[in-house]
């Protein structure tokens, strides 16, 4: 299964979720699922570490067209990833490979970027983890508003809330196998 690490890339970042971003990082890699994300830093970059550092796949998707453009225009890490996909789709253009491209994704804190990955995700009917209380989106009640609200076929069934990153892989891999 392939998992799109969704969130805040700006500070401040918590120090209690950016252990729970890598964890859920490592517990990704640990049940040899892909972890997908923007390429970018914060608590995706924290999550990608941890797979990457527990020998798991671990797939960037940058908004660039080339490493140049990664490195030089987004100052975007160049490490803890395993492969990179230049789109040049740029901000927000790039959420949409990244979000259409994989089996689920998880949201951890995050402002309009991720609202936008998570209302792509949820059109998309894909298996939405949300790390409870991290912060931005996840801790204004806007998610389950636009759940509520845009639920038209049973969509909200498969958006989970969970504080455990172990909860929230496994969760997401039990609705990835319905």
């Amino acid at each position: 299964m392939q998992i799109s690490i969704c969130g805040a890339s700006l500070p401040p970042f918590d120090r209690e979720i950016v252990k729970k971003a890598y964890e859920i990082g490592k517990e990704i890699a640990i049940n040899k699922h892909i972890l997908r994300f923007g390429g970018c830093w914060g608590y995706p970059y924290e999550a990608a570490k941890g797979a990457f550092e527990n020998n798991g796949k671990v797939i960037a998707i940058s908004p660039a067209k080339s490493k140049d453009g990664h490195i030089n225009q987004y100052r975007f890490p160049h490490d803890n990833f395993t492969e990179i996909e230049h789109t040049g789709l740029g901000i927000p253009g790039r959420n949409i490979p990244l979000v259409a491209n994989s089996d689920a994704i998880v949201i951890i804190s995050g402002q309009i970027g991720t609202l936008n990955e998570f209302t792509l995700a949820f059109h998309l009917k894909k298996p939405i983890g949300v790390l409870e209380r991290s912060g931005g989106i996840t801790n204004s009640g806007i998610i389950e508003k636009i759940a509520e609200i845009c639920n038209k076929v049973g969509e909200k069934d498969k958006v989970i809330y969970g504080k455990e990153p172990k909860m929230l892989v496994n969760k997401l891999n039990d609705l990835n196998n319905q």
